[in-house]
């Protein structure tokens, strides 16, 4: 599993908005809204940060 810290994320709303986005790009991740990290497999490492790029938030 890799770690992707993301700044900007400090609600359940980002929470979801973030896990909404991975889950349709067919990306597993557990997202920590206290540690402001997700965590995804290897190969998806890219994806996932630009998923999360796209939505507004900086990784």
């Amino acid at each position: 599993m890799a770690i992707i810290k993301v700044e900007g994320m400090h609600c359940p709303v980002c929470v979801k908005r973030i896990g909404d986005a991975l889950k349709s790009a067919d990306i597993e991740c557990e997202i920590s809204l206290e540690e402001k990290t997700v965590s995804v497999n290897d190969a998806d490492v890219e994806k996932a940060k630009e998923e999360i790029e796209d939505l507004g938030f900086e990784v």
